[in-house]
């Protein structure tokens, strides 16, 4: 794997609404693979290989990141903040932050209120400190609207494990483009939309929007599961770990033909699965996918991940590689005679 891409994304901020940043280097990826790349009016960048083939595969992961944005300056130069996403309020007391402002990217700290130290920390009792000690001073740097995030760069703590910001899901990009490229380069006959998506953290339009695009036949959604192998609350059922290969979701909203078909291509590649159960939601892109048009054949592949939503997730890059190789797997053996529909076949 060439990780330069990967490592080029996780130094660049993607908070949910504002990823033009990264998306412009998915661009420039995306047009050393696909046969053409479009973009659209929400901030989507779609990569497609063999645009005329009848077979539409769907390969979606999204490109945003959560985080916080400044909604007050006070008279001693602090700033009150609310949420882009779902946070954990507490992993940010006390640590470096980036303010990404209009001209330049400036940091700080995250503080919080004294009052709060007695419970459970909460959005409203995180503080920006800026070293200033008036409005005026912190109005010379900073604007109401402005975001910010984890001063987090990427790390690899060893051969296999990469520890960074943002892992959820600018890996799973990473993955599906690396995805197609390797189906290109074997000469893959159907059609694949390689679609990096915006606003996952929040609202799932952007996901919405390129499947009404792209009008898929079937659609792989790759995202990030947490390794609850490591959670003191889980001693029974389903544990899924990093190393343990990708989590591939079943439940009400996942074709199940689909999914038996991505079981089996797994066995034959040697690749042991791991298991999500998903009742009502997914709390991922296919939750808007799947309902598209007439209803579209949805998958979910995940990536084990350690410490999500905070400054220092964790992925073991060898789970990545399986989920790449699974997923040209079933870009190349797939074909448009493949019946979805559970009552027929």
């Amino acid at each position: 794997m060439n990780r330069k891409f990967l490592y080029d994304l996780l130094e660049t901020h993607s908070i949910s609404g504002y990823e033009y940043p990264l998306q412009k280097l998915v661009i420039k990826q995306m047009e050393k693979i696909a046969d053409r790349v479009i973009t659209d009016h929400v901030g989507n960048v779609i990569g497609i290989c063999n645009p005329e083939a009848p077979f539409r595969i769907m390969l979606a992961a999204h490109a945003d990141e959560i985080g916080l944005t400044i909604s007050q300056i006070l008279s001693d130069g602090r700033c009150l903040l609310e949420e882009v996403g779902s946070i954990t309020p507490g992993v940010y007391v006390g640590q470096r932050v980036q303010i990404i402002t209009k001209k330049q990217i400036i940091y700080g700290a995250i503080a919080k209120n004294r009052q709060s130290f007695d419970r459970k920390v909460e959005v409203k009792d995180l503080v920006l400190d800026l070293g200033v000690s008036t409005q005026e001073e912190a109005e010379k740097l900073v604007k109401i609207g402005d975001l910010v995030l984890h001063d987090a760069t990427y790390r690899v703590i060893n051969e296999n494990i990469l520890c960074a910001r943002a892992l959820d899901d600018k890996i799973g990009v990473y993955a599906i483009t690396e995805a197609m490229r390797r189906a290109k380069e074997k000469k893959a006959k159907n059609g694949v939309y390689c679609a990096s998506t915006v606003g996952e953290e929040t609202t799932k339009n952007g996901a919405l929007v390129a499947a009404r695009t792209i009008n898929p036949h079937m659609a792989i959604v790759v995202d990030v599961g947490s390794d609850t192998s490591v959670s003191p609350n889980l001693e029974n059922g389903n544990l899924n770990r990093l190393n343990g290969g990708p989590i591939l979701a079943t439940g009400t909203t996942m074709n199940k033909k689909l999914e038996a078909f991505i079981r089996e291509r797994a066995c034959k590649l040697g690749i042991a699965l791991q298991n999500e159960t998903v009742v009502y939601r997914s709390y991922t892109d296919a939750d808007a996918i799947h309902t598209i048009n007439l209803g579209v054949p949805t998958t979910l592949i995940s990536i084990p991940l350690r410490n999500m939503h905070s400054s220092a997730e964790l992925v073991d890059m060898r789970d990545v590689e399986k989920v790449i190789r699974l997923i040209e797997d079933i870009i190349l053996e797939i074909d448009e005679n493949f019946n979805f529909n559970p009552y027929e076949g």
